[in-house]
């Protein structure tokens, strides 16, 4: 009798709530893999736009210097600087932070940080230069909008870069801003230097030069389009950022109101 109790309870104990659904194990592991499945295409969908965009920023970099090359000039010299601190080394310093960046994803959080600086340093002193030797030998400066464009591209990325120690220390300085507005603003200010300074590199192409030197009717078309895709696709992951950073800013005022 008390064995037949004993059954009867277990009976009951595993089976089903009334009211409630059960969950097949099955269903629960198809779901999971589905979802596994899901991450997995969007990691592969990722970093195949990683590796287009690290292809494109060599093509157009070494294209545009190996013709700047074949001889020396003052607007050459600007060509080669130019389109290496922008092109190569500020869209690099830029996609160095994303954390699903398929050069450096090996790296730790630490290491690219280091390697974001150093590279946006290195590009803002050669954009300084080759902005430098065309000023030297012109007499009328910054009166077209690649020149235009150009010189507030490195207002503002000379300013983000002098205030960017404070980031690094945003945490110590919590007394006075509240981190997440010190890497917003920073962050505003990169995306906003880097987009105007490849606008500038944009409207150069329009500059009879990359007819001069490549002798190829649609080259200056193609290096344009080339360009804006690499802008679009170096921003993918600050522009994320950019948005969450926004949304941590405004919620004290939200919950305020």
């Amino acid at each position: 009798m008390a064995d037949k109790n004993n059954g009867e309870f277990q009976l009951q104990s595993t089976g089903s709530k009334p009211g409630l659904p059960r969950i097949n194990s099955t269903e629960r592991i198809v779901s999971s893999g589905n979802k596994g499945l899901d991450c997995t295409a969007q990691r592969k969908f990722v970093s195949a736009l990683d590796t287009i965009n690290h292809i494109l920023i060599a093509l157009v970099t070494v294209y545009l210097v190996y013709h700047a090359a074949k001889e020396y000039s003052v607007t050459n010299v600007h060509v080669i600087l130019c389109t290496i601190g922008y092109v190569l080394l500020m869209s690099e310093a830029i996609i160095v932070l994303a954390s699903d960046n398929v050069l450096t994803s090996s790296l730790s959080r630490r290491a690219n940080k280091h390697l974001h600086w150093i590279l946006q340093a290195i590009g803002l002193i050669l954009n300084l230069v080759g902005v430098g030797v065309m000023y030297n030998v012109k007499s009328v400066h910054f009166v077209s909008i690649h020149g235009i464009t150009g010189l507030a591209s490195l207002v503002i990325v000379c300013v983000m870069t002098i205030f960017g120690y404070p980031v690094w220390i945003a945490w110590k300085l919590r007394k006075y801003m509240r981190p997440v507005t010190t890497k917003f603003f920073h962050n505003f200010l990169g995306i906003a230097g880097f987009v105007i300074g490849m606008v500038s590199q944009c409207y150069g192409y329009e500059k009879s030069w990359v007819y001069r030197a490549t002798k190829l009717r649609y080259a200056d078309d193609t290096l344009l389009v080339l360009t804006v895709l690499i802008t679009i696709l170096s921003l993918r992951g600050a522009l994320v950022s950019l948005y969450r950073q926004a949304i941590d800013c405004l919620k004290p005022v939200c919950s305020s109101t």
